[in-house]
């Protein structure tokens, strides 16, 4: 493969990349969003997944670059991306800082196990906020009660 085809894959993977968590975000719209943070300033990530009614967890993925190459650089095309589910506890000292759940790192050519991860992410957010049913009411039987009189 050329340099000029190696590149157009990896576009082709940052795109995928892109439409797929904005699928994502969408399709579970009521349980997460989708925000691009800058890692290097404040960020968790490139692209993180939030839980939509309160921040208690994150998905964030942080894009790679080729050796060189790094987050100024305009023509930047990342090469993978490292990722992670987390959550705030509460640490021994009484402070809440984020711990990681689970972490790994996707080359380009696999961004469809990336978006699968993500996926499973929010369809557990979703779950996990989910409002909980209705208590049961039986079913009134009779006649109906009357209407207070005055």
């Amino acid at each position: 493969m050329t340099s000029s085809d190696e590149d157009d894959a990896l576009v082709q993977a940052m795109r995928q990349l892109d439409d797929g968590l904005d699928r994502i975000a969408k399709t579970h719209a009521r349980a997460v969003v989708l925000l691009e943070e800058d890692p290097e300033t404040f960020g968790a990530g490139h692209y993180v997944l939030y839980p939509a009614r309160n921040a208690h967890a994150r998905f964030a993925i942080e894009e790679q670059y080729a050796r060189g190459v790094d987050w100024s650089d305009p023509d930047r095309i990342p090469t993978s991306w490292l990722w992670r589910a987390e959550h705030i506890a509460r640490q021994a000292d009484g402070r809440h800082a984020w711990q990681n759940e689970a972490f790994g790192e996707i080359e380009s050519e696999k961004v469809a196990r990336l978006l699968e991860t993500a996926e499973q992410w929010a369809l557990r957010i979703r779950r996990e906020t989910a409002p909980a049913p209705a208590a049961h009411r039986p079913a009134r039987r009779g006649p109906s009660p009357s209407a207070p009189t005055r």
